[in-house]
């Protein structure tokens, strides 16, 4: 039997998601060079996706050297995957999305999963290479609010609950992603962009990051209801075993943090990012649903 940890089921997962992603981040990028000119075959290949699903995915992948040094440069590479089966599906061209500007990042490819099972990735190197990678699962269905689902109207926090201190652990927040609740963004008819991280209890430098490529993006996109909902509701909390998720993320079925779903003007979710996302590819989604 299949045992799946949700955020609802306590920190574990959430934990376990940002050491992964801390792993993926530790070492500064370099700009020079590729991390496939001289991939060695030892290096361990990371998809560092949590919840990937039969269908279209955007997978994050990252590479790390024996001292646990990141190999991944903003060089675009060829990734490979093989299927369960053991025969190598397709291989698709990764773009580079940072994280932090400069330092840190992950390899980021769109790629069309058949079947559920144990897959494999693989870097496509400069001199024809190969270098697989660890296994990572692909479900049958996606544990979180997918591509296409109407988004659920839960019921988050506001500026109407009391201090902006008490409602996120932005330590910059932005007031006006607490204006209205996502219920109110996602059947308000217009577009909404709808933020869950919780920069406070977050070691990957990853959700404060996704938090801040949204906050750039509010004033070129007015026309969208912008929301963030940290994922936890005792902010107070004295150790990660107390923290308490809050109902909205038991509702979007998020497995880990971060996550950014853009919802269109009908209330029905058009594309979602999991870990970190870059400026363009969320202003290519805001465009998509007509901003």
């Amino acid at each position: 039997m299949r045992t799946v940890l949700r955020l609802s089921d306590g920190p574990l997962r959430a934990l376990l998601w940002s050491v992964l992603l801390l792993l993926a981040s530790m070492a500064t990028v370099s700009c020079g060079g590729s991390a496939a000119d001289g991939l060695p075959d030892d290096a361990l290949v990371l998809v560092v996706s949590s919840d990937l699903a039969v269908g279209a995915r955007r997978v994050l992948v990252s590479a790390l050297g024996p001292d646990n040094e990141s190999l991944v440069t903003d060089e675009p590479v060829g990734l490979g995957f093989f299927a369960p089966d053991g025969s190598l599906r397709e291989e698709v061209p990764a773009r580079f999305v940072w994280a932090i500007p400069e330092s840190t990042g992950m390899w980021v490819a769109d790629f069309l999963f058949d079947s559920p099972g144990r897959w494999t990735p693989a870097v496509r190197t400069v001199d024809g290479r190969l270098v697989r990678g660890a296994p990572f699962a692909v479900a049958a269905e996606s544990l979180a609010v997918d591509v296409g689902d109407p988004a659920p109207a839960s019921r988050s926090k506001t500026l109407a609950d009391g201090p902006i201190e008490t409602i996120t652990s932005d330590p910059h927040p932005d007031r006006r992603l607490y204006e209205v609740s996502v219920a109110e963004a996602v059947g308000s008819g217009r577009p909404s962009v709808i933020v869950f991280a919780t920069p406070a209890f977050c070691v990957s430098r990853t959700c404060g990051p996704a938090l801040d490529t949204a906050k750039t993006l509010i004033d070129r996109y007015p026309g969208a209801a912008w929301i963030h909902v940290d994922v936890y509701d005792n902010l107070d909390a004295t150790s990660p075993e107390e923290l308490v998720p809050v109902p909205a993320a038991v509702e979007w079925g998020l497995p880990s943090e971060p996550w950014v779903f853009v919802v269109n003007e009908d209330g029905v979710v058009t594309d979602r990012f999991e870990g970190l996302v870059g400026v363009t590819e969320l202003e290519h989604a805001l465009q998509r649903v007509g901003l």
